[in-house]
């Protein structure tokens, strides 16, 4: 019993020294990945055999950015989320930083990004 105790103690602890070190350095866990809390959440719905897809995709690899690739057709899940956040049929859906864009357009990805 004081084992189990101690360990919920120290893991106690170890959340509390994470969230610590997320908050005073800038960095935060994300997917598994360590990235900047400057880095834009960037989340994008699509279809294999989209080909504006794959120039949203391609768009947000040559700047850098990671973003989270969801295949509606692929992930009955992502598919419901999609439906949950927009209305309008139709890929690619980005959400960067919390704003949702229809289809493709660097233009309107790049002003969402420019407004962190």
């Amino acid at each position: 019993m004081k084992k189990r105790i101690v360990f919920v103690m120290v893991m106690f602890l170890l959340s509390i020294l994470s969230i610590s070190f997320s908050v005073s350095t800038g960095w935060a866990a994300q997917e598994g990945r360590m990235v900047s809390q400057d880095t834009p959440r960037v989340e994008l719905y699509v279809t294999s055999w989209c080909p504006y897809c794959k120039k949203a995709i391609d768009f947000f690899q040559a700047k850098g950015i990671p973003v989270t690739v969801y295949d509606i057709e692929q992930d009955a899940a992502a598919a419901r989320r999609k439906d949950q956040l927009d209305s309008r049929r139709g890929v690619p859906f980005a959400v960067i930083n919390g704003q949702q864009i229809h289809g493709y357009s660097a233009d309107a990805y790049q002003r969402a990004l420019d407004r962190r």
